[in-house]
C-alpha cells in the first residue's frame, strides 16, 4: 500500500510539472504571436509614431512578456510588459481588424474597451488609407479634414449607449450625410436618399439598383436590403451597410450580420 501511495504521489506531482511546464511554453508562444500581428509602425492623429513594433521590441524596449490576452486572431486585447531604462511598464493595448492588406487596422494605446473617451487610436499610416469615399471623405479622415471640406455639422448627435462611449453622430442635414466620429476620426459614413452625397468611386447613390452596385463593386452575392455586403475583397476592411436601403446607404469598417 505504502508502495502505491508513493507512486500515486509521485505521479500526481509529475503531472503538475508538466502541466507547469506546458503552461510556460505557451506563455511564451503567446507572446510570439501577439507581437507578430503588431509589426510596425503605429502613428496617432497628428502622423506621430507612437509604438515602433520590431521583433521583440517597442520603441527600443526589450518586451518581457504579454499577458491577459482576451478575444481572437485579429481583435483582441493584451497587457504588454516592457523594460525601460528607468524599470518595467506595462502598455494595455487594445487590436482592431489587424491583417495583412486591411486598410483600417487599429491598435488603442492604455485605452478601455467600448468606451473611446479613453486611450489613443493609432493607424498603420500617418494619412488616412481608404477604398471608398464620399466627397473626399473616407474611413479614417480625421475631423480637422471634414471640416476644411464641409464645415461644423448642422447636428452633433452624442451616443447615449452606455454600453459604448465616445461615439459622436455629425449630421449635415442640407447634403443627407452622417459621419459617425470615433476618437476624432470618421469611423461610418452614412449616405441619405434626400441628400446630394455619392460614393467617389462609382458616383452611386441611394437611387441606384443593387444589382448595379454588385456588378461595379464586385460583390460576390446579390445584396439585399437589410444586409451588409463586403465591399471590397482585395483590401477587406469596408463593408457597405443596406439595412435601410433605398432611404439610406452606410460605409462602415465592419460587416452587418
Amino acid at each position: 500500500m505504502k508502495h502505491g501511495k508513493r507512486w500515486s504521489i509521485c505521479l500526481l506531482v509529475g503531472l503538475m510539472l508538466l502541466c507547469f511546464s506546458t503552461v510556460s511554453v505557451a506563455a511564451y508562444d503567446q507572446t510570439s504571436a501577439v507581437l507578430s500581428k503588431m509589426q510596425g509602425n503605429w502613428y496617432d492623429g497628428n502622423g506621430n509614431v507612437v509604438l515602433d513594433i520590431e521583433g521583440q521590441s517597442i520603441n527600443g524596449c526589450n518586451v518581457i512578456g504579454v499577458t491577459k490576452v482576451a478575444g481572437g486572431s485579429s481583435d483582441f486585447s493584451c497587457s504588454v510588459q516592457i523594460a525601460e531604462a528607468d524599470g518595467y511598464r506595462n502598455l494595455y493595448i487594445i487590436a482592431e481588424n489587424l491583417g495583412d492588406g486591411k486598410y483600417h487596422s487599429y491598435l488603442i494605446l492604455n485605452g478601455k474597451l467600448l468606451d473611446d473617451t479613453q486611450g489613443v487610436l493609432l493607424t498603420k499610416s500617418p494619412t488616412p488609407q481608404y477604398y471608398e469615399s464620399v466627397g473626399g471623405i473616407g474611413i479614417d479622415t480625421p475631423k480637422n479634414e471634414v471640416i476644411a471640406k464641409y464645415g461644423q455639422p448642422d447636428v452633433v448627435q452624442k451616443s447615449n449607449a452606455k454600453s459604448w462611449r465616445g461615439l459622436d453622430t455629425w449630421v449635415y442635414q442640407k447634403l443627407g450625410l452622417e459621419l459617425t466620429m470615433r476618437f476624432q476620426r470618421v469611423w461610418k459614413i452614412k449616405i441619405d436618399r434626400n441628400g446630394n452625397r455619392h460614393f467617389d468611386r462609382t458616383n452611386f447613390n441611394c437611387e441606384i439598383s443593387l444589382s448595379e452596385f454588385k456588378a461595379a463593386y464586385g460583390f460576390k452575392q446579390m445584396p439585399r436590403a437589410g444586409q451588409g455586403v463586403d465591399l471590397c475583397y482585395t483590401r477587406p476592411g469596408e463593408y457597405m451597410w443596406f439595412n435601410d436601403y433605398p432611404n439610406s446607404i452606410t460605409l462602415t469598417t465592419y460587416p452587418l450580420f
